[in-house]
């Protein structure tokens, strides 16, 4: 009996009743029982039931019984009432017969620990509180999933290395989740121990009398946010308000109500811009309104959370002291502007019973910051980098300012996962944040450019998140997991077929892959060298793939690993991503002339390109004469990767075939229905994205193809013209039909949006999508 958990636990022993053994010699199984119950003590806080009721649902999903709940009176070593014509109440009593026992155990473990026990008697879970009972809850739901109706003889012991393991998801930057998807996916964090969920705000709640900033996106309302956080406090998840209150105001700052509270006024008629859109955001903080606008933020947001805590944001305040405030910026500085800013809005939460978080980039980039901020403020330490270093988390723990480390899922500006990036911050951050004393570990997932990248292609980089928040120093590398080592395999793909699709992708593999795509225009992730005491995977050590192949288990009941295997492997595969779609479009102002300040934000080495050759690319854009040599430039730039458009496709389709193989095996029991379609979607999306890049760049004459070449690129895609395919006619027909079918798939990925998303600003990525394929057709 093989299975896996995430988080892995800290101590696992199985076979407790070892003298039980078949004739053989191999453990007795705990086999369910038919009819059974699951009790829990009623000084658990769960009120609702939640926690038998998940376990009832999955052992009902295992195996077509319902198990009956009941609430129950744990009595601790009572003596009799009558000895002599009663029985001795037994340590833990229970006045109903129960197989599965949730109870508290305050005196023996700590807060959030648990200990949970399968034996042929029964299966005891015990917290040191209400938090504890439900982490050990979520165990036995991974046990009973990947093993019911026969479980393994264990006793677990496990507690978390950090208290606060939280996820904090973008709600703002174009996808507004729907409020079912929001509870799914409040689900989900549940499964993996998550106990923190923070939801970001720009532009997209209902406040109000700032309709002019909301209005044609989708808002949530007062209602969602309050049955929202019930929802996540039944789950013993906290919900946190994060709103931005100082930079990322780019919507606000764009409305004739607001735009004066902006450091360039004169700029908010521009055509609106993905890439403008994370650079120019931030309020004058010398106009006496601004401090009132963000109070008013503040103050209404905060009533709908049962929380004492808020973020305010703070980061990425890029043009304070470069508009209208630079007289002030002049005379005091930048540093303590900002500090100053940031301090009434701490102390306004302070008087308020709220306790202040806010994002640490500006600060850790001037640090004399961090000695002007109140005592009180809990600073969100963001580090992205797959190889970052420890300097910045050493930093703010020299300077006394209590922190969370946090993480990205990168999965930002495309359609797939980088998970390998994803794995090597996650997992090196989490052990520097433990080094040096965080007191909390936070996974954030971002959308920038629209949120083009589907909720669903999050689930790895949440899963490793959970993994590393709950236990960090874990040796994960190619062990089978829990169990007796016989787990599933992709070699027993059944048909002949998907073999041969393997020995393609080896085949395809014999090259280098394209680098791997990389973090949005914004930020620098050029983190310090790998701490070895730390205990940072080095990239080819196997753990990625060790964990990816146990995230396919536990999440989506895939004993091959060739579900999570294939979307990581996809994700190598970018010879034109959405990214480059992007800054292809906004280099046009919207009246053809070259859009320069977009031209600046656009580094090459984002897509694995530095040093001289990334400089040497960036220089000539910034040098162009108007926008169709800006144009020619990027794709010349971006060659290297266009050029391997057939080679990614192919690899792609193979993909694809290994990815719907191994999710037509995968349990019933896991997500694979559930999520698969979005990531096929995704595999495909991105196969038509290269193709852009390839026409594209025979548009503008930087590359030398014709209409066969093309065709051959799409993999199937596109069938070949039986014609012939030289001449720019030719050329012609097949960039249209490359546009028709974009356009055809976009149409499938607008369905998937609206099956967990509202509308939101979907029309701004129908733009880019729409904007490329006129541009095929030109």
């Amino acid at each position: 009996m093989s299975f896996d958990l995430i988080p892995e636990p800290q101590s696992v022993t199985l076979n407790g009743e070892a003298a039980d053994s078949d004739d053989a010699g191999a453990p007795v199984p705990v086999a369910l029982p038919l009819v059974g119950r699951i009790s829990e003590d009623r000084d658990i806080d769960d009120i609702a039931g939640v926690f038998p009721t998940q376990l009832a649902d999955d052992i009902e999903a295992a195996t077509g019984l319902r198990w009956d709940i009941a609430s129950d009176v744990m009595v601790a070593g009572l003596p009799a009432p009558n000895a002599a014509t009663a029985h001795p109440v037994p340590p833990h009593a229970s006045c109903w017969k129960s197989f599965i026992t949730l109870r508290l155990d305050p005196s023996s473990l700590e807060p959030q620990e648990y200990r949970l026990t399968i034996a042929r008697s029964g299966i005891d879970v015990v917290g040191g509180d209400t938090e504890g009972v439900r982490n050990g809850v979520q165990t036995l739901r991974q046990i009973i999933r990947q093993c019911a109706p026969a479980l393994p003889r264990l006793v677990i012991a496990d507690k978390p290395a950090y208290k606060v393991r939280g996820y904090y998801l973008d709600a703002t930057r174009g996808r507004v989740p729907t409020l079912d998807w929001l509870k799914t996916w409040a689900d989900r964090l549940c499964l993996y121990k998550y106990n923190q969920l923070q939801l970001y705000i720009e532009h997209t709640f209902m406040f109000d009398d700032l309709s002019e900033t909301w209005r044609g996106t989708s808002p949530l309302k007062p209602a969602d946010i309050i049955a929202f956080d019930e929802y996540c406090a039944r789950l013993g998840i906290e919900l946190v308000p994060s709103v931005s209150t100082f930079g990322h105001q780019y919507m606000a700052m764009r409305t004739r109500e607001l735009r004066h509270l902006g450091e360039f006024p004169e700029d908010a008629d521009r055509r609106y811009g993905f890439v403008e859109r994370q650079r120019h955001h931030t309020l004058n903080i010398t106009e006496p309104e601004s401090l009132a606008f963000s109070f008013k933020l503040i103050d209404a947001y905060m009533q709908l959370f049962r929380t004492r805590k808020f973020n305010i944001c703070g980061d990425e305040t890029f043009d304070l002291g470069r508009g209208r405030s630079k007289p002030e910026a002049e005379r005091r500085g930048v540093a303590a502007m900002y500090a100053d800013f940031v301090s009434q809005l701490c102390r306004h939460l302070s008087e308020r019973g709220r306790d202040p978080m806010f994002w640490g980039d500006i600060a850790v980039e001037m640090p004399q910051i961090l000695g002007l901020l109140p005592d009180n403020v809990t600073l969100l330490n963001w580090l992205y980098a797959p190889g970052i270093g420890e300097d910045k988390v050493r930093l703010v723990a020299q300077a006394g300012a209590p922190q969370y480390v946090c993480s990205a899922v990168w999965c930002w500006n495309a359609l797939l996962p980088r998970l390998d990036d994803s794995w090597n911050n996650i997992s090196r951050l989490a052990r520097y944040g433990v080094k040096y004393g965080a007191v909390g570990y936070l996974v954030t997932d971002w959308g920038d450019y629209g949120h083009v990248n589907d909720p669903r292609m999050a689930v790895s980089g949440m899963i490793f998140g959970a993994q590393c928040a709950w236990n960090p120093m874990a040796h994960i590398q190619g062990e089978a997991g829990c169990g007796d080592g016989e787990e599933g395999s992709a070699a027993g793909y059944a048909d002949a077929a998907v073999d041969a699709v393997r020995e393609n992708k080896a085949a395809a593999d014999g090259d280098s892959p394209a680098p791997l795509p990389s973090s949005s225009e914004s930020d620098d992730y050029t983190g310090g060298a790998a701490d070895a005491i730390a205990g940072a995977p080095a990239g080819g050590d196997g753990s990625c793939a060790e964990m990816c192949r146990r995230v396919a288990e536990v999440e989506y009941g895939d004993r091959s690993g060739g579900i999570v295997e294939a979307l990581r492997d996809a994700a190598c595969r970018v010879a034109f991503g959405w990214d480059d779609m992007v800054w292809y479009c906004e280099l046009d102002e919207g009246d053809g002339r070259m859009n320069r300040d977009a031209a600046s934000a656009m580094h090459l080495g984002v897509h694995g390109f530095s040093g001289e050759y990334g400089r040497e690319w960036e220089a000539r854009l910034l040098g162009s004469a108007d926008l169709d040599e800006a144009r020619r430039t990027m794709l010349q730039g971006l060659s290297p990767h266009i050029v391997r458009a057939a080679e990614a496709n192919e690899a792609l389709l193979c993909d694809a075939m290994r990815l719907g193989a191994a999710a037509g095996r995968a349990s019933r029991l896991g997500a694979a229905r559930r999520d698969v379609p979005a990531m096929l979607a995704a595999i495909e999306g991105q196969r038509w994205f290269n193709l852009v890049g390839l026409c594209l760049a025979r548009r503008h004459d930087v590359i030398t193809v014709d209409a066969g070449d093309i065709a051959r690129a799409s993999a199937g895609l596109i069938e070949p013209d039986a014609g012939s395919s030289a001449g720019p006619e030719a050329v012609q027909d097949v960039s249209i039909r490359v546009a028709r079918g974009l356009e055809r798939w976009f149409e499938t990925y607008c369905d998937l949006w609206r099956s967990v998303s509202a509308e939101s600003e979907l029309a701004r990525i129908a733009s880019i999508v729409w904007r490329c394929a006129d541009a095929l057709r030109s």
